[in-house]
């Protein structure tokens, strides 16, 4: 018989995700300040094969994804062993999911096949979200956010490649999906439409989405669930 005292405390793991251009970094950062956890920004400039991707998507579409899929997959053993393991809230600006979001865009059906073959022995034992707050705007939104922030490597994104994108996340991170692609338990999911929202300029936006992420969590049974707000002081 276990007593409640020696359960191990679990500390709250959440995934910001979305299309691209939808703010995924922004809100991450502004909710692991929040929550007193872990910001867990994926690594994407890095990525050797991104500038020849979106001038040729086709020919450089494996290379891309197979870079992603293994920094990603690095990304996240590190942070399990780091912090989750040690107690330490994570908020992740990214979902392991959205390899295969990618992937299934871009690659032909053979590679797609061959990728989801390395990803489901490759993903296995990744540490899994409690929460994805998956975050959607309209794609005229997405397009003038994508110039404002002006990367050299999306400047000649297409609006059709963005469109086809967003269809593809409305599929992968609708409730009904999700427990497709989680062999453990099927993480909570809030889906927030961006088109209003500005985390940054406006408080009661991110203070929204605060109060929503406590709805959610509180209900969920893992025992001993660590959420722990920062205070105004160390905010300021």
């Amino acid at each position: 018989m276990t007593n409640q005292s020696n359960e191990i405390e679990h500390p709250l793991f959440v995934s910001v995700e979305g299309p691209i251009g939808v703010g995924k970094t922004t809100l991450a950062k502004l909710l692991a300040e929040k929550l007193n956890a872990h910001s867990l920004k994926e690594i994407i400039e890095e990525n050797p094969y991104l500038k020849n991707f979106y001038e040729d998507i086709e020919e450089y579409a494996f290379q891309t994804e197979m870079f992603f899929l293994c920094n990603r997959i690095k990304q996240l053993e590190d942070a399990k062993k780091n912090y989750l393991d040690r107690g330490v809230p994570v908020v992740s600006d990214y979902s392991i999911i959205k390899n295969l979001v990618f992937s299934g865009l871009t690659l032909d059906l053979q590679q797609f096949q061959k990728y989801k073959q390395v990803y489901s022995i490759l993903t296995d034992r990744l540490p899994q979200p409690d929460l994805i707050i998956y975050l959607y705007a309209d794609v005229d939104v997405l397009m003038q956010r994508i110039a404002l922030r002006d990367r050299p490597f999306e400047r000649n994104m297409s609006r059709k490649y963005i469109e086809e994108l967003s269809k593809e996340y409305a599929h992968y991170f609708s409730p009904k999906s999700l427990k497709h692609y989680f062999s453990n338990s099927i993480p909570q999911i809030l889906s927030l439409n961006v088109n209003e929202k500005d985390f940054v300029n406006h408080p009661g936006d991110l203070d929204e989405v605060l109060t929503m992420i406590e709805e959610v969590t509180k209900n969920k049974k893992t025992p001993n669930r660590r959420m722990n707000y920062a205070n105004q002081d160390a905010d300021s």
